[in-house]
């Protein structure tokens, strides 16, 4: 029998029946749990809703909202009616959505509330495509659903709420049913499940269409390389808009069970974390780093001898990691030590970031080398993957013990990657896409000779295993035509204290290297204090001399190994963070380089002035 997305769902449903499928707030309420069976039993009827309506297969079904449990639900209402979901970031432009809707050509839009709504009701004369919408948490906002009727002159039958289509559904499951089945079954591996429009840093969207078997092929090779049991709790927060949490968070936990809960928010995800207290969660590496933040922020409060118990234990766990990811038993004194410090410190410091915390994966950026070797020596498995949209998600993922940091692990075992002439990382397999939705042009630059081109360069060790140095076309050239990768020296800024939130480097046809900073706030205050610094403001602080000076010297500490037209001269701390709603980050919080130049021109400008600032920083507190 032919595997699809659709088959898998109701496979899994059946195996799993009284199983706790979700859990999820509705307000301000505790968290509640839905059954698999009951979870089955909403998307079917939610599907026959929107075949009742006239949605056929192939057709586009489009999603635009936040993570949360009805987006899965329309998801998997679309993909058992044949039909292909098409995700749209809730922050993304009305340019943006009107793009993805028309180019997708997408019949029925899910979005999460009125005011989404309203959003795309703006430019609903230029999607004339588009059908019907159905309001998935209406109530969320002031705004009502028959305000907005009256306010466009809305036709009958263009605007319903979730219930009124899960209900229309309900109303019609007997005959409707029987046509779910037969599209179910006359799905095959080749069909498109889903196009995902990447992000992207510069230009319009590009539409990548992902067959049943790209998705599949992933899920399936993580079935052997990072196993998860029926027994999971998975905390989603991230964007289910994005190729990682929706293949490695959704796909992945329908295809192998377990029970899926949905965070409030980002903002909340630590609150969340207490209340479900999952067993693994999905990362971006900031995240990663925040959360790491908090725990360091603590063990450096901690008392003298505390706190050299502390630094002791994880140096001893560190060690032991070192000699696993080299396949070396530990040495007998060092099991010793480890035993001690397990027992001393490792288990409270797990229980402090999540007792049942098993299984960290980190994705979507390059993650913080430090970082990661913390919490794989606390005890909780943290991995780092590499994957696009182009390639179904994760291409490479590190391997447990053999987890070797400042890579991305070796390839998925359907993956294959080799480097090209200039060190571009190309790959191909069965999870890896075969062209943009409607771009040739695009779709020829991406390939060659059947190899899809990452963007990304990197080297290939002899275990295979993959290390990402920079993306092709975000090379700065100084002056004297010297090539450098600015993530690299962006990692190393970010190891200077938990502090920097951010770190942005510049240097184009330059001499000298500059950066822009943002920080933690309230880390940042809590150094001063401790530093005994007097300011009692973070404005202040921003500003101050000690801040400049502490920054500067530890900037040129960590630098000492980078060659001397790679270290950062001068820096400037700015008042806000960089942020998806100024542009200036992509909707999974990649930097736009080229809109933070753009945003920040004059003080950029002001870096390479003599007179502007003192040689080796700038302690001026910046604004867009």
């Amino acid at each position: 029998m032919e595997k699809n997305l659709a088959k898998i769902f109701y496979s899994r449903v059946e195996e799993m029946g009284n199983f706790p499928a979700l859990m999820f707030k509705q307000g301000k309420t505790p968290y509640q749990t839905m059954s698999w069976s009951d979870f089955g039993r909403l998307v079917r009827e939610t599907a026959c809703g929107l075949a009742h309506l006239g949605l056929q297969e192939k057709s586009r079904v489009a999603i635009f909202s936040q993570t949360a449990h009805l987006w899965v639900v329309a998801d998997f209402a679309a993909l058992v009616n044949g039909a292909v979901s098409v995700p749209i970031y809730p922050t993304s432009s009305t340019s943006d959505i009107e793009y993805i809707l028309n180019n997708s050509e997408s019949e029925f839009v899910f979005v999460q509330n009125e005011k989404l709504l309203a959003k795309v009701l703006a430019i609903r004369d230029k999607v004339p495509g588009v059908k019907a919408f159905v309001v998935m948490y209406p109530g969320q906002v002031k705004l009502s659903i028959d305000d907005l009727k009256k306010q466009f002159n809305l036709p009958e039958g263009y605007v319903y709420s979730f219930d009124e289509m899960h209900k229309l559904g309900e109303r019609n499951i007997f005959t409707q049913g029987k046509v779910l089945e037969q599209r179910t079954k006359a799905i095959k591996p080749t069909d498109l499940a889903t196009i995902i429009y990447t992000s992207g840093t510069t230009g319009t969207p590009k539409g990548v269409p992902l067959k049943h078997s790209n998705i599949l092929s992933v899920c399936e090779d993580l079935t052997v390389v990072l196993p998860i049991s029926h027994h999971e709790v998975y905390l989603s927060y991230l964007p289910l808009s994005h190729v990682f949490e929706r293949v490695c968070g959704e796909f992945y936990w329908v295809h192998s069970g377990g029970t899926c809960a949905f965070a409030e928010g980002i903002e909340y995800m630590a609150k969340n974390m207490a209340e479900v207290q999952p067993s693994m969660i999905l990362v971006v590496p900031r995240v990663l780093d925040k959360i790491y933040s908090k725990v360091k922020s603590g063990i450096e409060g901690a008392s003298g001898r505390a706190r050299k118990l502390i630094e002791w234990a994880l140096e001893v766990a560190k060690e032991v990691r070192r000699h696993e990811a080299e396949g070396l038993a530990p040495r007998p004194g060092l099991q010793m030590k480890h035993w001690l410090a397990e027992k001393l410190v490792l288990k409270k410091l797990r229980d402090r970031i999540g007792a049942n915390l098993r299984l960290i994966v980190s994705g979507g950026a390059p993650a913080t080398p430090p970082t990661l070797a913390f919490f794989s020596a606390v005890g909780i498995t943290t991995l780092e993957g590499y994957g696009l949209t182009e390639t179904a998600a994760p291409a490479c993922v590190n391997l447990w013990p053999k987890n070797k940091l400042g890579t991305v692990g070796p390839t998925l075992p359907s993956v294959k990657a080799r480097l090209s002439d200039d060190g571009e990382i190309l790959l191909a397999g069965g999870s890896v896409f075969s062209g943009y939705y409607n771009n040739p042009e695009a779709t020829s630059e991406a390939f060659e000779k059947g190899w899809f081109r990452t963007g990304d360069i990197g080297n290939i060790d002899k275990d295979g295993y993959v290390q990402i140095t920079d993306r092709k076309k975000d090379i700065i050239v100084n002056s004297s035509g010297k090539n450098i990768a600015p993530q690299k020296v962006e990692a190393v800024i970010k190891t200077v204290s938990p502090i920097i939130n951010q770190a942005v480097v510049f240097g184009d046809k330059q001499k000298f290297l500059v950066a822009l900073l943002t920080l933690d706030e309230q880390l940042a205050m809590e150094f001063s204090r401790d530093s005994g610094w007097s300011h009692e403001t973070f404005q202040d602080l921003a500003k101050s001399k000690e801040l400049n000076q502490f920054l500067k010297k530890e900037i040129q500490r960590r630098s000492t190994d980078l060659p001397e037209y790679e270290q950062v001269k001068r820096f400037a701390i700015l008042a806000d963070e960089l942020s998806v709603e100024a542009g200036e980050l992509t909707a999974t919080l990649k930097i736009k380089r080229n809109v933070v130049a753009k945003n920040y021109k004059s003080l950029i400008q002001s870096l390479y002035s003599d007179a502007a600032v003192p040689a080796g920083g700038s302690s001026y507190a910046g604004s867009r």
